[in-house]
């Protein structure tokens, strides 16, 4: 072998030595990072109560936020837009919660410890693979906001109507197919506000009567769902109803015209938004095409 050969051969095994150093030290110094950024943010969430969490890339929630020092003042749970799958138990700990993102992740489940956050009020979780919602959900005795669009929920839990707090539901862009039990109950929600179906496509038949019992809505919408029908009790009864949007739907705009009620709920409409319903809103001779506000 020649010297120059020798002088190749130990440039390379050096060459090879340096990288994986650096490689070694680029992976230290990120990891180090990582941890003082972390760091950074358990000291904001014990100093705030408020942790955030958002688009990082996490696969569960970070461990830090059940530690008891932190568990125990969280007060807001931002983990939106991550990559979370499973919730651990563990977040029954943060007791004192009042509002959790979830939204955006790849959430399947919900864990029976959820039912543990009797402080919660907002919950979201939009754009996950939820197929179910807790049986006990009642349990979330301050809940006012929940949004569940764009999941795979093929139901909701009977109980859900049982939130006597509840204000706003959105279950738009879900697999629901009718206007259930479970659905109708929603009308024992006294301090029901909204109420959001759209784009259940399958979602057939007409809006339960025994929503005429949530006499603070002001808004429902069904949207590109097969919703055929509104009862007058609902135009009647809920006299802060101002929003009821019906495009792409069944309801027959004449059969909705001749409803008891009706002509008070377009009088609040149009009191509100100096608007009349009229043939510039029908996409063809029976249907609506237009948010009727």
């Amino acid at each position: 072998m020649s010297v120059d050969e020798v002088f190749a051969r130990v440039a390379n095994a050096w060459n090879e030595v340096t990288s994986s150093v650096d490689a070694a030290w680029d992976a230290a110094w990120r990891s180090r990072n990582r941890a003082n950024a972390e760091e950074s943010r358990k000291k904001t969430a014990l100093a705030t109560g408020i942790v955030t969490e958002r688009d990082a890339r996490h696969a569960r929630v970070p461990p830090y936020v059940f530690e008891r020092d932190v568990g125990a003042r969280v007060r807001v749970l931002d983990l939106a837009s991550n990559a979370i799958v499973d919730v651990d138990d563990a977040i029954g700990s943060l007791r004192n919660a009042q509002k959790v993102n979830l939204s955006f992740n790849a959430v399947r489940a919900l864990p029976r410890a959820f039912s543990t956050l009797v402080n919660l009020k907002t919950l979201d979780l939009r754009g996950n693979k939820l197929t179910a919602l807790p049986e006990d959900i009642d349990s979330l005795l301050a809940l006012e906001d929940l949004d569940v669009r764009e999941n795979a929920l093929r139901a909701l839990p009977r109980t859900l109507g049982k939130c006597k707090r509840l204000r706003r539901l959105d279950a738009s862009a879900n697999a629901l197919t009718t206007f259930d039990d479970a659905i109708a109950g929603l009308g024992n929600c006294a301090d029901l506000e909204v109420i959001r179906f759209a784009r259940n496509r399958e979602m057939r038949g007409a809006l339960p009567v025994a929503w005429a019992h949530a006499v603070k809505l002001k808004e429902i919408d069904v949207d590109d769902t097969k919703c055929d029908g509104v009862p007058g009790e609902i135009l009647l009864a809920c006299d802060r109803l101002t929003t009821l949007s019906l495009r792409r739907t069944l309801v027959d705009v004449g059969t909705l015209k001749r409803t008891d009620g009706f002509e008070s709920y377009e009088s609040r409409r149009q009191g509100k938004h100096n608007k009349q319903l009229d043939s510039r809103v029908l996409l063809d001779d029976s249907r609506l095409d237009e948010r009727l506000r």
